[in-house]
């Protein structure tokens, strides 16, 4: 598990944290995967009880996938959907504008 050691204000979800809090992070799982020589991994992290949190505050779990099977890692398995591409663009072009504002 990697945390924020500057999270002064002790925030429980990621939109909670401050930009440059967030700014570390990332690197630090990457030397994480590497010191532990994960050729294949996943990087989660997880906001709020239906999304898995179990830990009230940001962080990040390295975690080695060794084999491309469920025994070993994060097993991933969620419904997908294939929306038309109508819809995607629609969302595409609202999410590009709700980020400039």
């Amino acid at each position: 598990m990697l945390s924020s050691s500057r999270n002064a204000n002790h925030a429980v979800k990621t939109h909670e944290l401050p930009d440059e809090n967030l700014a570390d992070l990332l690197p630090i799982a990457k030397k994480i995967a590497i010191a532990i020589g994960a050729e294949n991994y996943n990087i989660l992290q997880n906001n709020g009880r239906i999304a898995h949190q179990v830990v009230d505050h940001v962080h990040f779990h390295v975690i080695p996938k060794p084999a491309a099977t469920d025994e070993e890692g994060l097993v991933i398995g969620w419904p997908t959907k294939s929306p038309p591409q109508d819809e995607l663009k629609a969302l595409h072009a609202e999410l590009l504008e709700k980020l400039q504002q």
